[in-house]
């Protein structure tokens, strides 16, 4: 099972969307996919509860700091786990870095979601000298207008890689919390996400 992870210590950058989205993006694909929502305001199993079954997405709400355990658990039963971590730092953040494959921290094009990764470098510096390497990328987000040179630089100053992704602002994006399907687009674009290459 592979898994993936939407997280940052600030709200409103659009974790919980991306992470409802590229559940239903996989689960059109055919994937079997569970989205845990490990977000204490439960927005995401607040989504499943309405839509979850249309999209064939499985959720499950995990509110212990356990994400890195359960991968074991439900690696038989899905193909794909989908993670919408907490708009903070804690012990749920560190257990997500633990377990996830990939982690994607969506920022938008905005100095405040950037000088908010500050803490996510300072909590993966803390993990590396315990030996785990989280696989991060910063994902710019709800992109209207294009991120300045500044803003990348500011970025990478925090010792981050960016992602060759972009995920601009449309209102399909609105539209998922209402229960409408994606668009072909925005499927194309969560799965080219996923097959990403890091190397």
């Amino acid at each position: 099972m592979r898994t993936v992870a939407f997280l940052h210590q600030k709200g409103g950058t659009g974790k919980t969307t991306l992470a409802i989205a590229t559940a239903m993006a996989l689960a059109q694909q055919g994937a079997r996919v569970l989205l845990l929502d490990a977000d204490v305001q439960g927005t995401a199993s607040e989504w499943a509860s309405h839509w979850g079954e249309r999209f064939r997405v499985v959720t499950r709400s995990q509110i212990q700091p356990i994400v890195h355990d359960q991968v074991a658990r439900f690696s038989p039963m899905f193909e794909w786990m989908v993670v919408d971590g907490p708009p903070t730092l804690s012990d749920m953040t560190t257990s997500i870095l633990r377990g996830a494959d990939r982690v994607f921290v969506p920022v938008r094009p905005s100095y405040p979601d950037i000088w908010a990764l500050e803490g996510v470098a300072a909590l993966c510096a803390t993990l590396r000298t315990t030996g785990a390497d989280p696989a991060m990328r910063v994902l710019w987000n709800q992109v209207s207008q294009w991120p300045t040179s500044a803003m990348r630089a500011a970025v990478e100053s925090k010792g981050f890689t960016i992602s060759p992704a972009v995920i601009r602002w449309e209102t399909v994006w609105l539209n998922v919390m209402e229960g409408h399907p994606l668009t072909t687009g925005a499927i194309d674009c969560l799965i080219q996400l996923m097959k990403e290459s890091w190397e």
